[in-house]
C-alpha cells in the first residue's frame, strides 16, 4: 500500500514536503516537481537514494519499480498532513507549547530530546530583519535577537514534549524532556497550540512584532500549510506578495489561494526577478 502525505522541516523551518511512502521507500519533494527517492534496506544500512522528474531531469537515475509506479500515479499536492506528533517547547511558568521542535509522522519516531533550544535559520541565512532593531545591524543580530527571545521564555531550565494531535486541534502529552507526570497524559485544546511555529502572543507589543516578522518573512512556505484560519492566511498571503521569489517553489503546494489575481501578479515578478519570462 503506497502512501502520500505531507510533513513539515522544523528548528530550523525549511517549510512542507510531500511524501510518497511504499513502505521500502520513501520520495521527498519541497515543490511536487522534483523528487528525491530513498531506500532503506534495513535499520542502520546506508540509504541508497536516486532523483526523479515528470520532464526534463538534467540527472535521472531510476528509483525502485514500484516507487516509479507510486510516484506517476500520484494525487494531486498538496498531500495531507500526516506528522500529528509534535514536539513544543513550553513556555517557563505556563508550560503550555511555545516553539515546534520537531515533528514526526509515527509515534516510533519520537526520539528522546537532548536540546530544547529553538532554532530560526539554518547557519548563514541572510536577510531576515526585525523593524523595531536598527536596519543597519548585521542579519544575524536580528536572528539572534528573535532566538535569544524565544529561548528565555522557557529558561533556565526548558520543558520540551510530545503531543499527539487530534482531529479536533487538541492535543494529548506525551514524554519529553524535563515531563513530569502531571503533564504526561494531559489534554490541551486546540486555542493552546500556536496557529503557526512560534507562539505570538506576548506580554508586549514588541515582543509579539518580533514572532509576527519572522512569520512574515516565512510566509511563503507557511502558505503551505493546511488548516490555517482565514485571517492568517490573508496576512500571509499579503506577507509573501512583498518577497515573492519564494513562491515560485512553494506555490504548487498551497492549499488554499485568496486573492488569485494578486498572487498572480507575485508569481510574474518573482519569474521577472530570475530571469524566467514564461
Amino acid at each position: 500500500m503506497v502512501d502520500y502525505y505531507s510533513i513539515r522541516r522544523v528548528n530550523p523551518y525549511l517549510g512542507v514536503l510531500q511524501v510518497v511512502d511504499t513502505g521500502e521507500a520513501r520520495a521527498y519533494s519541497g515543490n511536487g516537481r522534483r523528487w528525491q527517492v530513498r531506500k532503506i534496506e534495513s535499520p542502520g544500512a546506508a540509504t541508497e537514494r536516486s532523483e526523479w522528474q515528470e520532464t526534463g531531469a538534467p540527472r535521472l537515475v531510476d528509483p525502485p519499480v514500484d516507487m516509479l509506479a507510486a510516484l506517476e500515479r500520484r494525487p494531486r499536492v498538496p498531500f495531507a498532513p500526516g506528522d500529528r506528533y509534535e514536539l513544543w517547547l513550553l513556555r517557563r511558568d505556563a508550560l503550555t507549547p511555545l516553539a515546534l521542535l520537531r515533528t514526526c509522522r509515527w509515534a516510533r519516531e519520537m526520539e528522546p530530546v537532548r536540546d530544547p533550544t529553538w532554532r530560526s535559520f539554518l547557519p548563514g541565512s541572510g536577510g531576515f530583519r526585525i523593524a523595531s532593531l536598527p536596519q543597519d545591524l548585521a542579519p544575524e543580530r536580528h536572528r539572534d535577537a528573535l532566538e535569544r527571545q524565544v529561548n528565555l521564555a522557557a529558561r533556565p531550565r526548558p520543558v520540551a514534549q510530545w503531543f499527539e494531535r487530534h482531529a479536533d486541534g487538541g492535543g494529548t502529552g506525551l514524554a519529553g524532556m524535563r515531563v513530569d507526570d502531571g503533564l504526561n497524559g494531559r489534554r490541551l485544546g486546540a486555542e493552546a497550540f500556536p496557529e503557526l511555529l512560534v507562539d505570538e502572543r506576548w506580554d508586549s507589543a514588541r515582543e509579539t512584532a518580533v514572532v509576527m516578522a519572522y512569520h512574515d518573512w516565512n510566509a511563503a512556505a507557511l502558505l503551505a500549510h493546511q488548516n490555517l484560519c482565514r485571517g492568517t492566511r490573508v496576512r500571509l498571503e499579503s506577507a509573501a506578495r512583498r518577497r515573492p521569489a519564494p513562491l515560485l517553489d512553494t506555490y504548487p503546494l498551497i492549499p488554499e489561494v485568496l486573492d488569485p489575481e494578486a498572487m498572480k501578479v507575485a508569481l510574474v515578478t518573482a519569474r521577472l526577478s530570475r530571469g524566467q519570462y514564461t
